[in-house]
């Protein structure tokens, strides 16, 4: 894959990866989009704002999306699940219900 990406195309090629390969190494990923490893890792830091992307080093480590994240769901983002949960405390009654239930519902889960 050494076709010239804008840093978007290739984040969103990698995340795309991710969703369908689960997990891969920032060395693969470096020559498949003929970059470097630190472009790589900026990439994934980027990505990480939105996604809950980890890493872990070894044989079997790598870059990978945490398990508990549905690729088909729909999340906030974290600038989005912040304003809501500084909102719920001025509510009441069945507003701040409704409130914690989108925020239980989009928010993105937690690694364990």
């Amino acid at each position: 894959m050494s076709d010239d990406f804008s840093v978007f195309d290739r984040r969103m090629k990698i995340l795309g990866i991710l969703k369908n390969q689960r997990r891969i190494s920032r060395l693969e990923l470096a020559r498949r989009f003929s970059v470097s490893d630190d472009a790589i890792g900026r990439d994934v830091t980027a990505l990480s704002r939105f996604v809950p992307i980890s890493s872990s080093m070894g044989r079997n480590g790598g870059i990978y999306i945490i398990d508990e994240y549905d690729t088909t769901k729909t999340y906030l983002s974290r600038d989005e699940e912040n304003l809501l949960k500084e909102l719920v405390p001025t509510l009441s009654g069945k507003k701040k219900l409704i409130l914690e239930t989108i925020l239980y519902k989009f928010s993105i889960p937690k690694a364990k």
